[in-house]
Parts: structure tokens; sequence; C-alpha cells
């Protein structure tokens, strides 16, 4: 016998989870909820820690998903700091690293994912970091305070630091540091920045805009080892260049946390895999956030949705979902999103909507590298002649609402190719 019975397990501390809670008290207020969390920490937004947490212009009280009283009032048991340990799906059952067993009648995977490791010899020398949790924004934050006091000189104070890796991590923590006072070295295996899901054109206004703004941009350099005495003091890069500094941050990428699933029926591939409803194919047990790649009916295929909207939005789908199946109050709702995530880096913004992997050709439009307001579309077509992914680099919010309904609709490029490229032609004429 279970040490305890919950309607509604919920396993992982992220937003996911606290959005399902949510969720399930919006339609269910009388049955039992348990969200285990293993961070020490309530949930919380991750997405602000490599831009407004690190430069303090966001409180740590600010990040958290709710009041530090809404699961008391809301009747929803918290565990934080607590690690499950199995999961025994044929007795919908879990057991925690306590010993102690929790039965359930319905359960949420949201357990996130963690930072691939850098893989390079000295990756295990002190002074190379990594950020995903609070806590390791905060190390990282004290070691930015100790290199502006003790660091290496350069011209506008002490600091230096390098990021390896050039996806949307990678990048906002360089400008980050940038801000800070650090002096960055932005080292890329790739020849520019972005490459998942930016084109040459994108890439290259980028690369150029970190450059503006003091972030030395190391491309198709991969990193070959971090060396030092100790200590991270140096990193040796492909082309055969040695970067001196003062501590690296690691940003190549997350493995999704699907460790639980060993031993169970449960399909997954690189992430835990659900239906459009979030349901996993074990009927009681469903999946959100970034350890679940979601099926997407716009585009027919499994998503995974590494962004806060993703995890929040997928995480309330899947709370609504699991009440009205325990409650048989009516039929599930269905992923109908379109994929989007927005970052800022320095003063431009950015915003992308649908799936990269699809894109079999690109159209650009707007301003040329360089530019002192850069603007620029890119369109990604699929092999089918219909819009896959837009990236908007720099562009007003009126743009986006035409943009994000033109991936919505999986707009037909053939025929518009030229209008498309002419910055003077309103989009919103172009995609009526």
């Amino acid at each position: 016998m279970s040490d305890l019975h919950v309607r509604y397990l919920l396993v992982g501390g992220g937003v996911a989870s606290s959005a399902a809670a949510a969720a399930i008290r919006r339609r269910d207020r009388e049955g039992s909820v348990l969200l285990i969390g293993q961070e020490i920490n309530r949930p919380y937004q991750r997405t602000p820690l490599s831009g407004d947490y690190l430069l303090r212009q966001m409180t740590r009280d600010a990040l958290f998903s709710m009041p530090a009283d809404w699961h008391e009032a809301s009747g929803v048991a918290l565990r934080t700091g607590t690690r499950v340990s199995h999961l025994d799906t044929a007795r919908q059952a879990v057991i925690l690293g306590s010993g102690e067993e929790v039965s359930y009648d319905r359960l949420l995977l949201a357990t996130g994912a963690s930072p691939r490791p850098l893989e390079i010899p000295g990756s295990r020398l002190p002074g190379l970091f990594y950020l995903r949790t609070l806590e390791d924004a905060d190390r990282l934050y004290h070691a930015v305070e100790t290199a502006k006091q003790t660091g290496r000189r350069h011209e506008r104070g002490r600091g230096v630091a390098a990021v390896i890796g050039g996806g949307v991590l990678g990048v906002e923590l360089a400008a980050t540091l940038t801000q800070l006072g650090i002096a960055v070295d932005l080292v890329i295996a790739q020849n520019h920045p972005w490459t998942r899901f930016a084109g040459d054109n994108a890439g290259r206004l980028l690369a150029a805009h970190l450059q503006k703004h003091a972030v030395n941009v190391h491309a198709a350099a991969p990193a070959q080892r971090l060396e030092g005495d100790g200590r991270v003091q140096r990193i040796a890069l492909g082309n055969g260049q040695i970067l001196p500094c003062d501590f690296a941050v690691a940003a190549v990428g997350v493995l999704p946390n699907k460790e639980l699933l060993r031993g169970t029926p449960i399909a997954a591939g690189k992430s835990i895999l659900v239906d459009e409803h979030c349901r996993t194919n074990v009927e009681s047990v469903y999946a959100a956030g970034d350890c679940a790649a979601v099926f997407d009916p716009l585009f027919g295929k499994h998503c995974g949705l590494a962004h806060w909207d993703g995890a929040a939005g997928t995480g309330a789908l899947a709370g609504a979902n699991m009440v009205a199946a325990e409650l048989k109050d009516g039929p599930p709702q269905r992923y109908d999103a379109v994929g989007v995530f927005a970052t800022r880096v320095f003063d431009l913004a950015a915003r992308a909507w649908g799936v990269a992997r699809l894109i079999d050709r690109r159209i650009v439009r707007g301003t040329p590298t360089g530019a002192d307001a850069p603007h620029l579309i890119e369109f990604g077509v699929a092999s089918d002649g219909r819009l896959a992914h837009v990236l908007a680099i720099g562009h007003a919010e009126e743009d986006q609402a035409v943009l994000r309904q033109a991936v919505a609709n999986r707009a037909r490029i053939d025929g518009n190719q030229e209008a498309l490229k002419d910055p003077a032609a309103p989009l919103s004429s172009l995609f009526s």
C-alpha cells in the first residue's frame, strides 16, 4: 500500500508544473494535488536568469511563478528539494528518494532539461559555469563580481569571460556579461550564431550587432580544450587561437530529463513523446515543458518546446486534460499554438515562430548587416512551398501578429517571393 495517494501528481518544479496546477484548480477545486520539485525553490521562471536577473534588474521574488502563499491557499501540496527516483506505471506509483511511495490517478511528467555538458579536455576545471537554475545564476554573478575586482584588465575595466555556444542562451549571456562590464569572447563552432533556426543573413546581422557592442565573436572556431593552473584561465580554439579568461560559461544545449522513463513503457525519442492533448502512450501519464515533444497538428510532427511560452502552454493544457479525463468533464483540449520564442540582444529584439527544421529555403526581407537600426525577416519555406518558420529581428509589434498568423495559416509562398523581399510592401497585404 502506498504511503500517500493523490488524484493529480505533478513531477517537476518548473513553470510547466505550476501552470498545470493552476489549470487543475480552475476545473477541479477538490481533487488532491501534489507538486514535487527537485530544486529547493518553489516553481520559478528560468528565462530571465540570463538577462534581467543577472543584471539585477529583476528581484529573486519576481521570478517565482506564483505568490508565496498560493499553493497553500489553493490546496496544492508542494514538496521542494525532493527527488523522484522510480516510476511504476503499472501500479500508478512513484518512489521518492526518501523511500516513500506516492500513488496517483493522473501523473504529469514536467521534469525539464539539464545543460548539455561540455565534453572537451579541461571541462572539469573549476571556473567553468553552466546556467540553468537560480543557484547557477547566483554562482555566475559571484564570478562576475570577483572578476571585476581581481580579473584581467581590459579597456573598460577588469574581468574577461569566454562564452562557449552560439545558441539563444550563449548569445544572451554574451550580451548580459558585456553589460555587466566583463570583456566577452563568444566562441561558436558554426559559421554564425543561431544556426539551428537562423540563416546566413540573420546570422551575419547578429554577429555584426554583437561585435558593435564589444562582444568578440569567434565563428567557425570550436572550443578544443580549457587550460589553467587549478582553474580555467585559457581556452584553446580549433583555429589555433588561445583566449585568456577569468572564467568560462558553457551554453551548448540541453538534454531533456527523462531518466524516470527507464523500465517503463512510455514512448520517447530525444524527449518524451506526447499527443496533441499532452498524453503519453500510457493512459494515466501526461508530459509537458522542456522534457516533452508535443504532436503539433499544424505541422504533423512532434516538436520540442524548449522555451517559456511552450512550457507554460503545454503545462496548462496537460492540467486541463488531466481533469477532463479524471472527472469525465468534456472532451480534451487540443494543442493549437504556434511555437514561438522571443529574445533580446542588447537593444535588438528578435522573435521566431514555427518549426525551423522543416525549412527547405529562405526568403530574406530587410536592411543589410551593419545598418544603424537593423531589421530583417527570414521566411523559412518548406519543401511544399508553404511557410514553416519566420524569424523577425528588430520588427515592431504590429508586424508580429501578421507573421504569427501567416505561420498558423501555413501560407503559400509560390508567386509571392519578390513582394516578400521588398521592405516597402506592407506585410498585412501580403498575407491577407
